[in-house]
């Protein structure tokens, strides 16, 4: 299997700021997850991994390399300007090509991350976008979504749950969609769609919250999302809360219905946040239903 990841990344401290890419004292959490994001998805979902193997009684115990036949062909595009980047921070990969964005306007770079993915999809299995500080954790997930692509009619994007941890209490979905939903949104729907799977159904609904700051496509939806956006020259009616919704699914939302998996079933396909969001809200105490 053949993967393509596109990862937006700029890292421009600036005094006052309540981004954390513009957070000088972020700057080694932003590391972390960007090597996270790059290198840990690279390990954790390529081809290669190791053993413990004895070379016999009263030997040696080595490391060996193996090869894992449940393993994909990934390559990532970091899509970084050199002058407000941390990629010069983590290892480097074969695997893992820095790409200049030519923009002046760095709010820009995850839409030109995001459209270049697109232009290339003739040439992948699976093509995905993310931001740069998300890890892929379910070790099944690429074979998952092309299971999933063929077992559907190629109209429904099947996003992941974006998660952190509370620590001593358990993962947090970020995704949430609001109490009684939002019927001003032409894509709120209460479309549902249920996908067999060996071990049960999986129920997936049309998110209200579409935005999981990732998307992934098989090469027959990525193709025809860069077909629509392509007859429109790249240029939309409409605009998301900002440039990392635009860049993520506000290009899908146009062509493709967005699924998500039943806040339940959340641990299908799911992927980490490497920050503390959580910590902006409150833990609720009152049933307010």
């Amino acid at each position: 299997m053949r993967v393509l990841l596109a990862i937006p990344h700029v890292f421009a401290p600036k005094d006052g700021s309540l981004y954390s890419s513009q957070t000088e004292s972020k700057r080694a959490t932003k590391r972390l997850a960007l090597e996270q994001a790059t290198l840990g998805n690279l390990h954790r979902h390529g081809g290669t991994h190791w053993i413990h193997a004895s070379l016999g009684k009263g030997k040696a115990v080595v490391t060996r390399a193996l090869a894992t036949q449940g393993g994909a062909e990934i390559t990532i595009q970091l899509y970084t300007p050199a002058d407000a980047s941390l990629a010069g921070e983590i290892n480097t990969d074969p695997r893992l090509e820095l790409v200049d964005p030519q923009v002046t306007d760095p709010t820009q770079v995850p839409l030109v991350a995001s459209r270049r993915l697109l232009e290339q999809a003739q040439d992948y299995d699976l093509v995905g976008y993310l931001e740069d500080d998300l890890l892929i954790e379910d070790p099944q997930f690429f074979a998952k979504l092309l299971y999933l692509d063929r077992n559907s009619d190629g109209s429904f994007a099947f996003l992941p749950h974006r998660c952190e941890h509370i620590p001593g209490k358990g993962d947090v979905i970020l995704s949430g969609d609001p109490d009684g939903g939002r019927p001003d949104l032409f894509w709120d729907t209460g479309e549902e769609l249920r996908i067999p799977w060996p071990l049960g159904d999986v129920a997936f609904y049309r998110a209200t919250n579409p935005h999981s700051g990732c998307y992934f496509l098989s090469r027959r939806q990525a193709m025809r999302v860069a077909h629509y956006w392509q007859e429109r020259q790249w240029q939309s009616d409409f605009q998301l809360s900002g440039p990392l919704e635009q860049a993520g699914s506000g290009l899908l939302l146009p062509v493709l219905k967005i699924m998500k998996t039943r806040p339940a079933d959340y641990r299908f396909l799911m992927v980490r946040h490497q920050d503390e969001l959580w910590r902006r809200h409150p833990m609720e105490t009152a049933n307010h239903g």
